[in-house]
């Protein structure tokens, strides 16, 4: 049943993106502006699900069982300062989706169950945010063929560095094998795989150009990578969670990517977010070349 419903879901997000008219650059919010969507131009889409600091007297804090309400401050800011780098460079810019309202109230990264804890009030601003998501798909696939999607969130670990989550947990990064057909499957970049047989997934989490490896080289540290494989038994470790799940699954064989988990320090505090920036910029327009076989 719900494989129908969403297949339906799907179906409707594409008859309403292909039949309303899109204006790149331009931003579209619910009534509330609760939820905020940025028409890119690139094959690329960006969520942040739990940046917002928005708390409403209406709403009652989450407290299902498994509800975390803790902010990731400052990654509104960053994907942001992301944006005005590729305007910068490119003159060209992400597909960008934000919640602004506090996780206290609605987590986008969980299920809808979970997500709203049961408040109805709560399922129209989780449904929206999706469903910018879901057109933002449309858009960037129908422009490019494929795109690539990343959850942007912040993490307060000790190790100040960048976790790259491909669905894929830390045991299995320390004995990944690119022959590992439930490893494949089970990774967020299982679509690119799928559609071009000359890819591996060792390439792509810990090869010279995969993402964790490009980035470590602009000098911030990331897991896994060419230069830090794999977390430590000891070490605490993000691999992914609904939103990377859902959009990079078979359902969206279009789409892959990632998400990331952010430091603070370099990285989403004000002086590191436009170095952080432009690093990402130079980083994901390599990427694009590689993989997409797109450049700008």
């Amino acid at each position: 049943m719900k494989f129908i419903k969403l297949t339906l879901f799907l179906f409707l997000s594409s008859a309403f993106a292909y039949a309303q008219k899109w204006e790149v650059g331009k931003t579209y919010t619910d009534e509330e502006k609760w939820t905020e969507f940025i028409v890119g131009d690139l094959p690329l889409i960006i969520s942040v699900p739990h940046g917002g600091t928005l708390s409403l007297t209406s709403s009652p804090t989450r407290n299902c069982k498994g509800a975390v309400t803790v902010t990731d401050s400052r990654t509104i800011e960053l994907v942001k300062e992301i944006e005005k780098a590729f305007l910068a460079k490119y003159n060209a810019r992400p597909f960008i989706i934000i919640s602004n309202l506090s996780r206290k109230h609605v987590d986008h990264n969980r299920d809808i169950d979970e997500g709203t804890c049961g408040d109805k009030a709560m399922e129209k601003p989780w449904n929206q945010f999706h469903d910018y998501i879901d057109t933002a798909v449309v858009l960037a696939t129908k422009k490019f063929g494929k795109s690539i999607y990343i959850d942007l969130h912040g993490h307060g670990h000790t190790k100040q560095r960048l976790e790259v989550g491909y669905l894929l947990k830390p045991d299995e990064l320390r004995d990944l094998d690119a022959k590992d057909n439930k490893q494949v499957a089970k990774s967020s970049v299982a679509n690119l795989l799928a559609n071009d047989k000359k890819l591996d997934l060792e390439q792509l989490l810990v090869g010279p150009e995969a993402f964790g490896t490009l980035i470590a080289k602009e000098g911030f540290d990331a897991v896994p990578s060419k230069q830090d494989v794999a977390p430590l038994e000891e070490d605490k470790y993000f691999n992914g969670g609904y939103n990377t799940a859902r959009y990079t699954s078979v359902k969206y064989p279009n789409v892959f990517g990632w998400q990331i988990e952010s430091n603070y320090k370099g990285v989403r505090d004000a002086a590191g977010r436009p170095i952080f920036a432009k690093a990402f910029v130079d980083v994901m327009s390599e990427y694009f070349k590689t993989y997409l076989k797109t450049s700008f």
